[in-house]
This record gives structure tokens, C-alpha cells and sequence, in this order.
């Protein structure tokens, strides 16, 4: 399969929510998006029909879920040069009563396929000339939200892995990541719940998920020079910690 488009970007969890953004995005700077998806395949069937790129299904908890991704990479026959690492799990427990299946689950999307993929990415965008990599954080990295220790563990390891790639596949690759905030408030917050998350931000609203889009694609076709870098795109909330 071939496409007009001479560059091609994959993003994870790429059919709703930021996700559907990101691919937005990018499709619309002219890249042919590789639209991940698991739970969401028909939305991601969808969402590539309209941008005219292409839809896939793989579980990312699983090693060869992550490998049959580069697969259909291959078969596309379009330079990889972008890659988005946002597909993740996020679901609260308290940390004494978190079960080793939940604490795989969580490494296993958010940390070891990232890297994975990564990995995978890697050996494709050289031979495409160079290619950029953004990983979704999280600033609860630094200070976890309660009942989310899990969770902000394997996302303080994916900014370690951001940094590290970054110097060492520095100045082929360029690998960055983006620390959202409030950007989207999960839909089942009560509105009590949400007043309070906003509140602490001094911004006062959800940053949106145009604005991590935006923040996507300047990290993937911004300057060289920025690499290793975790931008912070959260209304002021982590600057008033």
C-alpha cells in the first residue's frame, strides 16, 4: 500500500479523546497518520476514512501486539518519521490494595510498549533520514494523585526514557515528551470533582485537546535544537505546587 503522503506518523490510542486531536493534526500538516486503536477500532476506521489515513488494531500490553503495529508500518511503504506515544491506562486504587495484574497492565501500556515502539521506531526513521518521537506524560509524574501511585510511576519512567533516547539517538532522532495537566477531565467527574481540579489550575479551564495537538506537532516539526525536552502544557497547574 502506498499513499500521496510522503511521511508517515503512528499514534497510539490515536481515535479518541487527545488522541483523535493528535491524528487531526497531523493529518492535516500532511502526514498519512497510522491510527492506533484497541477498544475504539471503529471509531479509528472512522477517523481514517475521513483523513485518508489508515486505522489498525494491536493490544499494547501485549510484546507482540506492539510488534504486529510495525508490520503494517512496513507494509504501508511510507517513511516513518513520526511517532506518538499516547496510548495509555489510568485507573485508580488505593496502593496498599493494588493487585500485581493491575500493576503489570499499567507498566505494560505505559511504559513497556512505549518503549517498545520506540525501539521499533528507531532503526525505520534513520532509514527514513531522521524522524521525532513525542511520549504523553503526566505532571502527576513528580506528585501522584491519590489512589494514583501506579499510574505516576510508570509515567515518571516514560520521562526517564524520553530523556535517555534523547541523548542517545541524538542528532538522527529527536525524542520529546508533553506533560498535560487538566486537559481533559475524565467524563465520568462529577462536577463537584471538576470545579475542584480547575480551581487549582490558574488557567482555570481544561487546557483542550487542540492545545496538545498543537503541542504535538511543534515538537515534531519545531527546531532541532529541541530534544530531550518535556513541555508542560497544563494551565499553570504544576506551577502552583
Amino acid at each position: 500500500m502506498t499513499s500521496s503522503k510522503d511521511r508517515l506518523a503512528l499514534v497510539t490510542g490515536g481515535a479518541v479523546r487527545l488522541g483523535e486531536a493528535i491524528s487531526r493534526r497531523l493529518a492535516k500538516a500532511g502526514y498519512h497518520v497510522l491510527i492506533h486503536a484497541h477498544s475504539h477500532l471503529e471509531r479509528a476506521e472512522a477517523l481514517a476514512t475521513e483523513l485518508g489515513g489508515t486505522a489498525t488494531s494491536a493490544d499494547l500490553s501485549r510484546r507482540e501486539g506492539v510488534d504486529g503495529l510495525f508490520e503494517v508500518i512496513d507494509a504501508l511503504n511510507i517513511p516513518l518519521t513520526a511517532l506518538v506515544n499516547n496510548a495509555g491506562v489510568f485507573f485508580g486504587e488505593d496502593p496498599e490494595k493494588v493487585t500485581a495484574e493491575q500493576w503489570d497492565f499499567h507498566l505494560a501500556v505505559n511504559l513497556t510498549a512505549p518503549f517498545r515502539c520506540c525501539q521499533l521506531a528507531a532503526p525505520r526513521m534513520r532509514e527514513a533520514g531522521g524522524g521525532a518521537i513525542v511520549n504523553m506524560l503526566d505532571v502527576a509524574s513528580l506528585r501522584p494523585e491519590r489512589d494514583f501511585v501506579h499510574y505516576s510511576a510508570t509515567k515518571a519512567g516514560l520521562e526517564s526514557v524520553t530523556r535517555g533516547l534523547a541523548t542517545h539517538w541524538a542528532p538522527e532522532i529527536r525524542v520529546n515528551g508533553i506533560a498535560p495537566g487538566a486537559a481533559l477531565l475524565p467524563e465520568d467527574f462529577s462536577p463537584a470533582e471538576r470545579a475542584i481540579r480547575l480551581e487549582r489550575t490558574p488557567m482555570g479551564e481544561e487546557a483542550g485537546a487542540a492545545a496538545m495537538a498543537d503541542s504535538v506537532l511543534f515538537l515534531l516539526d519545531g527546531p532541532r535544537a529541541i530534544t530531550g525536552t518535556v513541555l508542560t502544557v497544563d494551565g499553570g497547574f504544576s506551577a502552583r505546587w
